[in-house]
């Protein structure tokens, strides 16, 4: 847990505000969930008000590691236009974890890059914010999607997940060269 209080410590200070993050990786498997979850663990021991969301529409990893897969959620909101309060009061969920909550990814939609892309997503992000210290976006592998390029454009700060000795030197390059131009 000492490497998430340093990770997040480093954030807080990176001299930017970083209240609204996405983390990914190049390739599924790099811990990406287990990352941006340990790291919400540790913001909420900070007593920052942190939401997790589950932006991996194809594959929910948040979702699923918090035992919410197949709750209303964040595509429920994004195909919505009723008000962001009611519906995001109705979906996002308490983690067991002090400080943290979820808004689970909701039904798996039949176009995931098109859903992110609409400016309800935009709209979601400042209600969030209004409502909570931190935004952590756990997003799908940028490899394999389009939406964690799009996503990247809404939130601006990227925390990029490699699993070392796993992860090819090629594949790294080819990402952060696909985040770089977020």
């Amino acid at each position: 847990m000492e490497a998430f209080r340093t990770l997040r410590t480093t954030l807080c200070f990176a001299g930017e505000d970083r209240n609204r993050l996405v983390v990914t990786s190049a390739e599924p498997g790099d811990g990406k969930t287990t990352v941006i979850s340990q790291l919400a663990t540790s913001f909420g021991m900070a007593g920052k008000r942190t939401l997790l969301i589950d932006a991996d529409l194809r594959k929910p990893g948040l979702s699923r590691l918090f035992k919410m897969r197949g709750q209303p959620g964040l595509s429920d909101i994004l195909r919505s236009d009723d008000d962001l309060d009611p519906l995001c009061a109705a979906r996002i969920r308490p983690t067991g974890i002090d400080g943290v909550d979820l808004l689970p990814c909701g039904p798996k939609p039949s176009d995931p890059l098109e859903l992110l892309s609409g400016p309800r997503f935009e709209l979601l992000l400042g209600w969030a914010e209004a409502h909570y210290d931190q935004i952590l976006i756990d997003t799908p592998p940028i490899l394999s999607t389009s939406e964690t390029s799009v996503l990247a454009r809404h939130v601006g700060q990227v925390l990029f997940v490699v699993e070392a000795h796993a992860t090819g030197a090629a594949q790294v390059q080819e990402a952060v060269s696909l985040v770089s131009v977020c």
